[in-house]
């Protein structure tokens, strides 16, 4: 019997599922679930859900990995959880382990955050925050990202807590030579720090400006953020951090008020970047950020730190379980 999927959009996502329960019955299935642009000029958000009648849905839909809900109403922590952005496959494992681990409901917002934070720490990954050599971590972090996204501030944080409060000897390096200010920025903050920056455009002058910042415990890579437009660009600058001289890890940033199309978009375009964790910047910014777990998700990248501010370096913070259980209960970023 074919699937006769049909999709339904609306403001919200209550909106969108009464759509479903009036045209398809209250047994209809839930296909995916997905937020997108809407409006005029993709100028506002929307909720897109694709869903099928009961008895439509063929199993091969379940092994080729769809999403499988029954469009009743999710209830307690799940409803929540789905209109902060969580994916609904993702809320509805999350409800799961909460449900394993008790049978009752949580019933204050104290337990609520409990619950989830423990769900989370099972479900997702986090850790990874750049450290020194000695560590048994790589002496280079590099941060790429589309424009706009707040690597260099992010920078800046990770090197003034580092230098300042740590006590770690700390160099930076810009290879963003596309963006006019970029290389001057990054000075400013170096100067404020009172670090060493370094100048790099491709591989051989990166290992050389490690080599000049040999005495550095920590060193921080800023990058072009106009590469993810041009795959010729990405190309050069995964050549230049592969072929450094010596190890560099590479986070991936990515701004909590992105949509999942514009995320599928920029990892598709920067995997040959080889990225082994994820910063979600600009926190305080999004109204929904059950973005972070699709974020993650989608990824499958560990991540290391949020970003929730612009001051530097207060508003930086290493990414963990009670933290984005506190934002999907509707905590206020400060």
């Amino acid at each position: 019997m074919p699937m006769l999927e049909r999709t339904y959009r609306a403001s919200r996502f209550e909106e969108a599922l009464a759509q479903v329960k009036r045209e398809l019955g209250p047994d209809a299935v839930i296909l995916s679930s997905r937020q997108v642009r809407g409006g005029l000029f993709g100028s506002t958000t929307e909720v897109e859900i694709t869903a099928a009648p009961d008895g439509s849905v063929p199993a091969s839909a379940i092994s080729t990995g769809r999403t499988i809900a029954r469009s009743s109403e999710p209830s307690g922590i799940e409803w929540r959880l789905i209109r902060m952005g969580v994916p609904v496959t993702a809320a509805r494992t999350l409800c799961t382990r909460i449900r394993s681990a008790s049978p009752r409901e949580p019933r204050t917002m104290a337990e609520v955050k409990s619950a989830l934070s423990r769900a989370l720490r099972e479900e997702m990954i986090f850790g990874g925050a750049a450290g020194v050599a000695t560590r048994g971590r790589a002496r280079v972090t590099a941060f790429v990202g589309p424009t706009g996204v707040g690597k260099t501030t992010t920078i800046a944080k990770l090197a003034a807590q580092a230098a300042l409060i740590d006590r770690v000897n700390v160099g930076l390096v810009c290879i963003d030579q596309f963006r006019i200010g970029g290389a001057e920025q990054l000075g400013q903050y170096a100067e404020l720090i009172g670090i060493p920056m370094e100048i790099a455009d491709d591989a051989e002058s990166l290992g050389l400006a490690l080599q000049k910042l040999a005495d550095a415990d920590l060193v921080f890579v800023d990058t072009a953020g106009r590469a993810p437009r041009d795959r010729g660009a990405v190309s050069a600058m995964a050549e230049c951090l592969h072929r450094a001289g010596e190890p560099v890890e590479v986070h991936l940033c990515m701004a909590a008020a992105m949509h999942d199309a514009e995320m599928e978009a920029v990892l598709e375009r920067l995997a040959p970047l080889r990225a082994t964790k994820l910063t979600m910047t600009k926190v305080d910014e999004a109204i929904r950020t059950g973005t972070i777990v699709a974020a993650q998700v989608l990824t499958g990248l560990p991540l290391a730190y949020f970003t929730t501010g612009q001051r530097v370096p207060e508003d930086i913070e290493a990414a963990c379980a009670e933290r984005l259980a506190s934002l999907l209960c509707g905590e206020e970023v400060n």
